[in-house]
């Protein structure tokens, strides 16, 4: 593995770790009132975090943008597209059997038509809307690529500031005014910028000063984190998670300056070959780790033990667990390409 990747693999790694992290900093604050010292670290721990899925897509475009790749589109969708039809399609059935079970023991079946939105809404389980985003993005990214092979560097900034803005814009809208598209189907086209912006980070030479990188990282951070409270206060939460929207005013710059510490980070974790075989492992990890956090949900461990320990601690063993069963997954034939 050429020293040039290891730093995708670490991203990929941490990206995965802070979605975790993510998580279990929301279960805290949904058992916890408002602007209350349990809820405010959640709060800080889930704005630290808000960069994993912007650093996810960014790392997708540094690695398919590359206009150099000579692929007819034949032979990209049958390489790349069938990677990720087999992890949606055999998780999109489970996830979808495991909530008729969990309903229908409640005395709640849901209806063939109720599963079938739950689908269309690219959410079989709450976590699952990203895979089924990020094939939009797959599906055009050979057109990207032409995009990307007939501009200049200025005229891709250009256009990576305008679409930026442009979804900045939306994402304040459906916050704010009405609330966004329940179909799957044009999610893709909000993330666009963080895909070009993830070849753009990945060919340029230029490098921030990292106090620079640092000080709009943690600013950025402690903005989210205070714009949440603020608005969930006067407001309601669902005004405060604004600033947890991955297109929000202080998301963006956070998870781009994030990108740029990652690529600086060019010692493996370990190894070479633990830090390939983890980064790896990582989309199994994402499908499996709801099943663990819903389970360590129903012990109360996850918000009982005061959240400064608890959300590190749980992360790490939900990591860690979801490893295991991903690793176990890709060593059984037939069921190692559903990770």
């Amino acid at each position: 593995m050429g020293k040039s990747t290891v730093w995708l693999d670490n991203s990929r790694i941490i990206a995965m770790v802070a979605v975790v992290m993510l998580h279990v900093a929301t279960i805290v604050m949904d058992a916890n009132e408002i602007g209350s010292t349990y809820w405010w670290f959640g709060n800080i721990y889930n704005s630290l975090v808000r960069w994993c899925v912007p650093v996810f897509v960014m790392i997708s475009g540094s690695l398919l943008l590359d206009p150099h790749k000579q692929e007819d589109l034949s032979t990209f969708y049958r390489k790349r597209i069938a990677r990720l039809l087999s992890p949606i399609t055999t998780w999109s059935v489970l996830f979808l059997a495991w909530h008729f079970i969990k309903e229908t023991l409640k005395g709640l079946a849901p209806t063939g038509l109720e599963l079938l939105g739950k689908l269309l809404s690219g959410t079989p389980y709450e976590h699952m809307w990203f895979l089924y985003m990020i094939l939009g993005l797959y599906l055009f990214t050979p057109f990207f690529r032409k995009i990307i092979a007939g501009t200049t560097q200025k005229e891709l900034t250009l256009l990576i500031t305008a679409t930026f803005s442009l979804a900045a814009v939306n994402h304040i809208y459906t916050s704010f005014i009405a609330s966004e598209s329940k179909l799957f189907i044009n999610w893709f086209l909000l993330y666009v910028p963080f895909f070009l912006f993830g070849h753009r980070i990945r060919s340029a030479e230029f490098q921030p000063p990292k106090i620079m990188l640092w000080g709009t990282f943690l600013i950025s951070s402690a903005l989210t984190a205070i714009g949440c409270s603020i608005l969930a206060v006067q407001n309601d939460l669902p005004f405060g998670l604004y600033f947890y929207g991955y297109l929000s005013l202080t998301v963006i710059p956070m998870s781009i300056s994030i990108m740029y510490l990652l690529r600086d980070w060019n010692s493996p974790i370990l190894t070479s070959h633990f830090t390939h075989r983890l980064s790896f492992l990582t989309l199994g990890i994402y499908l499996i780790h709801p099943v663990i956090l819903e389970a360590i949900i129903h012990t109360g461990y996850a918000t009982k033990i005061h959240p400064i320990l608890s959300v590190p601690i749980v992360t790490g063993i939900i990591f860690i667990t979801a490893g295991l069963g991903a690793w176990t997954l890709s060593h059984i034939p037939y069921l190692k390409k559903s990770i």
